[in-house]
């Protein structure tokens, strides 16, 4: 392929030299496309703080357009999650702030803020998470049964901490529904399709009782 200088996840000294070159020779309104996929390519490839580097690169340097921005403040909250979650957080809330439609995203900011809330344990703020899915549900997009499948998991651990029992029993018995559906799409079955644990599934079974 033609654009695999920027798919590539090469990043030594002589691939840095490449992408650079050939990203000054390319037009300038790319520019921010190129520097957020090869951002990706380098984080898919378990180099994480460079595919940060570039991402915040384009911030820094105000390149691209609202949804190339978007996007990269996704991807840097995403990158965050897992060891810093307050940074993920701080991404994720000026992605809504910022660029309220979500255009240019997955749309799934506000579980992905609510999963983060909840994981507070006893720090929680179970009004702001229920507040969250519920925008997300009024944006009325992503309605794919892996998506819908975080949502009713963070409900659950909202009814918990709450002490609302039927609401944990039917979202329990909902998320079981979307994780036996098959394929959205005939030719991408992988597309949509709830990636549930073992351990997950008995939790939802017992729950759903």
């Amino acid at each position: 392929m033609t654009d695999d200088w920027f798919r590539s996840p090469d990043w030594s000294p002589t691939a840095q030299a490449d992408f650079e070159a050939r990203l000054k020779r390319s037009r300038d309104w790319n520019h921010a496309q190129y520097i957020r996929i090869k951002g990706l390519a380098l984080k898919e490839a378990g180099l994480v703080q460079p595919a940060r580097d570039l991402w915040e690169r384009i911030l820094d340097q105000d390149l691209g357009h609202d949804f190339e921005k978007a996007g990269t403040l996704e991807h840097l909250g995403d990158s965050y999650r897992d060891t810093e979650p307050e940074r993920a957080t701080h991404y994720y809330r000026r992605l809504l702030s910022e660029h309220p439609t979500l255009n240019g995203t997955t749309a799934t900011i506000e579980i992905a803020l609510a999963e983060l809330e909840m994981a507070k344990g006893r720090r929680a703020d179970t009004d702001e998470a229920l507040r969250l899915l519920n925008s997300f549900l009024e944006r009325g997009t992503s309605q794919f049964p892996n998506v819908l499948f975080r949502w009713h998991l963070v409900l659950i651990d909202i009814a918990q901490a709450t002490g609302e029992k039927e609401t944990v029993q039917r979202a329990a018995r909902t998320a079981l529904d979307l994780a036996s559906r098959g394929p959205v799409f005939p030719r991408h079955k992988d597309v949509g399709v709830v990636d549930a644990d073992a351990k997950t599934l008995r939790r939802l079974r017992k729950l759903a009782k």
